[in-house]
């Protein structure tokens, strides 16, 4: 048992010396990509210097120029600052000096040497890292709320207060604590030793000015069309309007710009590390623009077009493709004069866009998938905008990367001029240090002293870096070492292995010939038991059969059975048909019998009708023959009465008194 352990703990260590070789190969392969994301100055207010990585120059804040690790920002007395770093919003106070000490896709590390900031962080950070450090504490944001934190290195405090969310201070020892919604801490020294005090008050509208950019973002229209991961979309609200295209969705298209315009046109090329050739542009609102989506010409105007809106954003230097060569490549777009110039034109929809520095394939597919809201197929034989007039923007090879490309620097070429050259992803012009870092007038630098705290504090960090740098090579070589011993002992437990392999071996070879020999043995018995089967089945088999020929005969005797009954049924339904036909027949005769003698009652009785009618008649006749025979023996009496003597009221004598009639 004690052998298997140490051999499972061997091979152990050589899978996890495996996976470390595998994490730092993967490491490596993600080193070689740029970060998708970076920060941006929306909104600055009064004297805002800028400081680019690797340099001890200052310049005038310029928004449109990115904000990457190694750079440096300062607002001087009553000036401020927003600073949006994808999604998340860090405010400056005046007098507020930061580092941007590392920021890409997973970390953003911002150092503060002194003054005051607001960070408003709106999403869930998904396993993304978010830290403020102070010159005494470093504090981690765990979620979405909003944190003030103030840093006094003079009196070696920083005062940390969070109004929602929660967050994690530690300090130089290893100290940590928590700090949840409405809770605040005032630290002393790098021990987060907690000092007297509360935060200073708002004496100079610094609380106000955070709560009306909190609103103005809370009601920006851009949202609902983009995500809030696009770096710069709060500028197109105030400069443009957003339409529904049938073929490309939204489209946002800008205000104020005049018939010649063209994407990519006002602006100028800055060497940017670690991305190189860089695009500037010139208008407030070209930031977003020029580094997410793409353009495409709609009827006689400039549309953008953003991309999806829940997938998360990927920055790039410029999205646009060049006139003239491949990148690296010398300029070879000819102007005239025996001169050379290089130009540009903005990737349409659909087309994928390759930068020209060194990134991996899954880097480029982020980059496109992104930017591609509906597939849309890229144009066969070439780029949509490459011949359309107007859309490339042509200047001197010796005028590229020197300053703002003014419209006197834009050189026109006819198109036919133009769709024979070669078009290539990054700029045909070497990197030079006239375009490199800053660019613009001298800004005002901080005050000596907080110079001075700051190098003081980059120098702390960077020997506590120094340090971390040593244990981690202590750590690496303690590694190495366990490594090397662990594979000494892989290696004689590999060599126990094999000899106890063999003797397995052995084992397996006897217990395989005994295995064989049982099953011969078990396979003649099989073969008596099958045959044994066999028989039975057989056996079974006839009985079947007989029992079947017994079934079918009883179904057949059962079948005759029900034949005849059937028959006898049909018989004595025929009968009973017979005999209801009689019925009816006889029935009919009865009917017609007794229709016959109500026919004969009815002539009768219509005879006897007939005779009274003719006897009445007869009446009728001899009663009218009488009253008129009265009539003429009256008529025939009246003579002789009136030659009679008549006595007053006494009859003639023989002479009846007749009586009057009426």
């Amino acid at each position: 048992m004690t052998h298997r352990n140490s051999f499972l703990s061997g091979r152990a260590a050589g899978w996890l010396i495996a996976l470390a070789l595998l994490l730092a190969a993967g490491a490596a392969a993600a080193q070689q990509d740029p970060p998708g994301r970076v920060g941006r100055i929306d909104i600055q207010q009064g004297a805002v210097s800028f400081s680019p990585a690797g340099g001890n120059d200052w310049f005038e804040a310029n928004a449109n120029r990115p904000i990457t690790t190694g750079d440096r920002l300062w607002t001087d007395r009553d000036a401020r600052a927003e600073l949006h770093l994808g999604a998340d919003t860090l405010r400056l106070d005046e007098q507020t000096g930061i580092t941007v000490s590392e920021l890409d896709d997973d970390t953003a590390r911002i150092t503060a040497s002194q003054g005051r900031l607001q960070l408003r962080v709106r999403e869930e950070l998904g396993g993304r890292r978010l830290e403020i450090g102070t010159p005494n504490l470093a504090a981690v944001v765990d979620g979405p709320g909003d944190y003030r934190i103030e840093s006094d290195p003079a009196a070696g405090i920083t005062r940390v207060a969070v109004a929602s969310g929660r967050l994690t201070l530690f300090g130089e020892g290893g100290e940590s604590v928590a700090l949840g919604a409405h809770q605040q801490l005032v630290a002393a020294g790098r021990n987060l030793a907690a000092a007297s005090g509360a935060p200073t008050g708002d004496d100079n509208g610094f609380d106000r000015w955070v709560a009306e950019r909190d609103r103005s973002e809370e009601q920006s229209i851009s949202a609902r069309y983009v995500s809030r991961e696009v770096v710069g979309y709060q500028q197109l609200d105030a400069y443009g309007d957003w339409q529904s295209d049938p073929t490309y969705g939204n489209v946002w298209y800008p205000r104020g710009v005049d018939a010649e315009w063209a994407p990519y046109r006002d602006g100028q090329w800055v060497d940017v590390a670690p991305w190189g050739w860089t695009w500037v542009d010139a208008a407030p609102w070209g930031f977003a623009p020029a580094h997410y989506g793409r353009w495409a010409r709609i009827g006689p105007r400039w549309g953008w077009v953003p991309g999806q809106r829940h997938v998360r954003p990927v920055y790039s230097p410029a999205l646009v493709g060049f006139v003239g060569g491949a990148a690296g490549a010398s300029a070879n777009l000819a102007i005239g004069g025996g001169r050379h110039g290089v130009g540009w034109f903005p990737l349409a929809p659909g087309e994928a866009w390759r930068p020209g520095y060194r990134a991996s394939q899954r880097y480029v597919d982020e980059a496109n998938r992104a930017a591609f809201q509906r597939q849309i197929a890229a144009r066969q034989g070439g780029f949509a905008h490459q011949q359309v007039p107007g859309a490339v923007t042509v200047v001197p090879s010796d005028q590229f990367g020197r300053g703002p490309a003014g419209r006197r620097d834009v050189v026109r070429l006819p198109a036919n001029q133009l769709s024979g050259v070669p078009v290539g992803m990054g700029a045909p012009i070497p990197l030079g240090d006239h375009g490199r870092g800053g660019f613009g007038r001298p800004g005002m630098p901080p005050p000596p002293q907080a110079a001075m705290q700051a190098r003081q504090f980059e120098q702390v960090q960077q020997v506590q870096q120094a340090r971390q740098i040593q244990q981690q090579q202590i750590q690496q070589r303690a590694v190495q070492a366990q490594a090397a011993q662990a594979q000494a002992i892989q290696a004689q437990q590999m060599q126990m292995l094999q000899q106890a392999q063999q003797a397995q071996q052995m084992q397996q070879a006897q217990r395989l010939q005994q295995a064989q020999q049982m099953q011969q043995a078990q396979q003649l018995q099989q073969a008596q038991q099958m045959q044994q089967m066999q028989q039975m089945q057989q056996a079974q088999q006839i009985q079947r059969q007989q029992i079947e020929a017994q079934q079918r005969a009883a179904q057949a005797q059962a079948q005759a059975q029900a034949q005849a009954q059937a028959h006898q049924q049909m018989q004595q339904q025929a009968m009973r048909q017979q005999q209801e036909a009689q019925q009816r027949a006889a029935q009919a005769q009865a009917q017609q019998l007794q229709a016959m003698q109500q026919l004969q009652a009815q002539r009768a009785q219509q005879q006897v009708q007939a005779q009274q009618q003719m006897l009445q008649a007869q009446q009728a006749q001899a009663h009218a023959i009488r009253q008129a025979q009265e009539i003429q023996q009256r008529a025939a009496q009246a003579p002789q009465q009136q030659r009679m003597p008549q006595r007053s009221g006494i009859p003639a004598p023989g002479q009846q008194q007749q009586p009057d009639r009426p």
